[in-house]
């Protein structure tokens, strides 16, 4: 009778490492998808947490606050002096010194609003221009949507 040695043949041991790879290959594919969920709905609370604040600088100073939403993110701009002037001052954000409310969505995440420019009054609601109509905003991230009331400024997602 002839004695088999111990081990694995090449064939087996190819195949064992095709299917690992394989495995591997669908799961890093479902993690990372999964990562982009949790960015997305991160970037989300982020953007409502800063309309909340701007409106409430808004009300606070008795002043405009301008909010600008590009693909590239947004901006949220007060006057340079209070109430009078271009809005090219960046409004502090509560992270610490330097902070802004600004941000920028994650990497092939879709930001648009219509209008793509608006304005927080004094009372918070949200208007088209300084001074003008009161206009409700609709914000998309992605396949999310952000909605701002425009006689009050109320925000939801």
């Amino acid at each position: 009778m002839r004695r088999r040695s111990a081990g694995f043949t090449l064939p087996e041991l190819i195949v064992v490492l095709v299917i690992a790879g394989l495995l591997s290959a669908v799961a890093i594919a479902r993690w990372d998808r999964g990562s982009c969920g949790i960015d997305e709905l991160g970037f989300v609370e982020r953007t409502l947490t800063a309309l909340r604040l701007a409106q409430r600088r808004a009300q606070a100073d008795g002043c405009e606050v301008r909010i600008t939403v590009t693909t590239g993110g947004y901006q949220v701009h007060q006057r340079a002096a209070l109430c009078s002037g271009a809005f090219n001052t960046s409004v502090a954000g509560t992270a610490g010194a330097g902070s802004t409310l600004d941000s920028s969505p994650p990497p092939g995440l879709a930001l648009s609003a219509t209008p793509g420019t608006f304005y927080f009054d004094a009372a918070g609601g949200v208007r088209s221009t300084p001074g003008g109509a009161y206009t409700n905003v609709t914000i998309s991230i992605g396949p999310h949507q952000i909605q701002l009331v425009g006689t009050t400024g109320h925000a939801s997602s």
